[in-house]
C-alpha cells in the first residue's frame, strides 16, 4: 500500500509537469527528483547488503542442518547397532537363564538322589555294610567292597560339586550378561536422548530457515519495489529534462527571432540614415553650384563649365553614396547576419536545435552543441565567414568534419560531411564551398551539424547566423 501510494503520487506529479512548462518549478522539482533517486539508490544498496547477509545466513543454516542430519544418521546407526546387540544379549540371557534353571534342576535332582541313596543305606541299617564286609571272602574283597562304597560316595560328591560349579558359572555369566544389558540399555538411552536433542535443534533451525526465506522474499520485494521507484523517478527526471530542453529551444528561438528583428531594424535604420546623409550632401552641393553660377553672368560659359565639373564630382559622390546605399540594402536582404556570418547551406530546415534533447540514436549526445540542418546528400556547404581551416579530418562521432578559425577566438564547425574540399592550414573566403552534406559518423540521415565556439566553448549558432 505504501509503495502504491508513492507511485500514485509520482503519476500525479508527472501529469502536473506535463501541463505546466514553468522553468523555475521544473528546476526545483528536478533537484528534488535527483535527490530522491540518490536516496532510493542508497536504500537499494542497503537492501542488497541485507540480502547478501540473509543469503549467507541461510547457507550457513542449511550447512548446519546438513551437519546435524549427518549426526542424527550416525546416532540412528548406533541405535540400530546397540539395539541389535541388546536383542542378542537378551536372547543370550534368556538361554543362560534356561541353562541355569536346568543346572539348578540337575543339581537338585542329583542332590535328591544322593540324599535318597544315603537315607536308604542308613535306613537299612549297618547290616548292608556288614554283610558286604562279612560277605567278602577275604580281606582283599572286603577292601575292594569298601573302596567301591567310598568311590560311590566320592562320585556323588564330585558330581554334586561339578553341578554346583556349572550352576555358579552360569549364574556368573548371567550376571555378566545382565551387566552388559544394562550398559547397552544405557547406551541406547543416551543415543536416543542425543538423537531427540539433535532433532529438536534441526526443527528449530528449519523454522529459522523458513523465517530467513521469508525475510529474503521480503527484501527481494523491497529491492524490486525500490527499483520500480527509481525507474519512475528516472522517467520523471527525463520528462523534466525534456521540458527544460523544449523550454530552452523555445527561448533560443524567441531570442534569435528578437535578435533578427533588432538586426533588421538596425540595418534599416542605418540604411535610412545613410540615405538621408547622402541626400543632404547632394542638396548642399546643388545649392552651392547654383549660387556660383548667378554671381557672374559674363563668364557664364566658363562658370557653367566649372559648375559642370563640380556637378560631375558631386554626381560621382552621389553615385558613390547611392551605390553604398544599394550595397547596404543588398546586405540587409542577404543571409548574412550582424556578426558578418552567412547561413552555411542552401536549406533552412533546422531538425535539432542547440541545447538539451533526447538522444536521436545510440551514442548521440543528449546536450546538442549546435544546429542540425536537414539538407540533401551531396549539396554544398559554404564557409560562414572568411578564415583559416584549422582541422579537416574524420572522427567516429562527427564523421568527416571541418573547423575554421575566424579570429578573436571565434570558430565554426561543420560535421557529418560526405566529402571535404579543403585541408588544414588553407585560407577560405566567406561563401566558398568547403564540403558536401553527408551522414558520416553518428548520424540518422543526411544533414549538416553546424556549431560555433567562442574561446573554445560552444554557443548557440543562432546568435551568429539565421536561415
Amino acid at each position: 500500500m505504501k509503495h502504491g501510494l508513492k507511485r500514485f503520487t509520482r503519476c500525479v506529479l508527472v501529469a502536473a509537469l506535463s501541463v505546466s512548462l514553468a522553468v523555475p518549478t521544473m528546476a526545483a522539482t528536478k533537484a528534488e527528483v535527483q535527490s530522491q533517486i540518490e536516496n532510493l539508490k542508497s536504500q537499494q544498496s542497503e537492501l542488497e547488503t541485507q540480502l547478501a547477509s540473509l543469503k549467507k545466513n541461510k547457507s550457513d543454516t542449511e550447512s548446519y542442518i546438513s551437519e546435524l542430519d549427518s549426526k542424527i544418521k550416525t546416532y540412528l546407526a548406533q541405535l540400530e547397532e546397540v539395539s541389535a546387540q541388546l536383542e542378542q544379549t537378551e536372547s543370550e540371557i534368556s538361554i543362560t537363564q534356561d541353562n541355569l534353571a536346568q543346572a539348578k534342576e540337575d543339581e537338585k535332582t542329583q542332590y535328591t538322589a544322593l540324599k535318597a541313596r544315603i537315607k536308604a543305606m542308613y535306613e537299612s541299617g549297618d547290616d548292608d555294610y556288614l554283610q558286604m564286609l562279612l560277605g567278602s571272602g577275604d580281606l582283599k574283597t572286603m577292601l575292594n567292597n569298601q573302596e567301591y562304597i567310598s568311590k560311590i560316595n566320592e562320585y556323588d560328591h564330585n558330581l554334586l560339586v561339578s553341578l554346583q560349579n556349572i550352576r555358579d558359572q552360569i549364574a556368573a555369566y548371567e550376571a555378566q550378561l545382565e551387566e552388559q544389558k544394562e550398559l547397552q540399555e544405557a547406551q541406547k538411552e543416551q543415543y536416543e536422548v542425543e538423537k531427540e536433542s539433535l532433532e529438536k535443534i534441526v526443527a528449530q533451525k528449519e523454522e529459522e530457515l523458513v523465517a530467513i526465506g521469508s525475510d529474503i522474499d521480503s527484501v527481494n520485494y523491497d529491492i524490486s519495489s525500490t527499483q520500480e521507484e527509481i525507474d519512475a523517478e528516472n522517467s520523471l527526471l527525463q520528462q523534466i529534462i525534456e521540458q527544460e530542453r523544449k523550454a530552452a529551444e523555445e527561448a533560443a528561438r524567441k531570442k534569435a527571432a528578437e535578435e533578427a528583428a533588432q538586426k533588421k531594424a538596425a540595418e534599416e535604420a542605418a540604411a535610412k540614415k545613410k540615405a538621408a546623409e547622402e541626400a543632404a550632401k547632394y542638396n548642399s552641393s546643388s545649392s552651392s553650384s547654383s549660387s556660383s553660377s548667378s554671381s557672374s553672368s559674363s563668364s557664364s560659359s566658363s562658370s557653367s563649365s566649372s559648375s559642370s565639373s563640380d556637378s560631375s564630382y558631386d554626381d560621382s559622390s552621389s553615385s558613390s553614396s547611392d551605390s553604398s546605399y544599394d550595397d547596404s540594402s543588398s546586405s540587409s536582404s542577404s543571409s548574412s547576419s550582424s556578426t558578418g556570418m552567412i547561413w552555411p547551406v542552401g536549406s533552412s530546415s533546422i531538425t535539432s536545435y542547440f541545447g538539451y534533447r533526447s538522444s536521436p540514436t545510440a551514442g548521440a549526445s543528449s546536450y546538442h552543441r549546435g544546429l542540425d540542418i536537414g539538407a540533401s546528400a551531396g549539396s554544398s556547404i559554404w564557409a560562414a565567414a572568411s578564415g583559416t581551416v584549422t582541422t579537416a579530418s574524420y572522427n567516429s562521432a562527427m564523421g568527416n568534419y571541418i573547423v575554421i578559425s575566424h579570429g578573436n577566438g571565434v570558430c565554426t564547425v561543420y560535421e557529418h560531411c560526405s566529402a571535404l574540399y579543403v585541408s588544414a592550414g588553407q585560407s577560405v573566403s566567406q561563401g566558398e564551398t568547403i564540403a558536401a552534406v553527408g551522414s558520416t559518423g553518428i548520424s540518422t540521415g543526411a544533414h549538416l551539424h553546424f556549431g560555433v565556439t567562442v574561446g573554445g566553448d560552444y554557443v548557440n549558432p543562432l546568435y551568429y547566423v539565421s536561415p
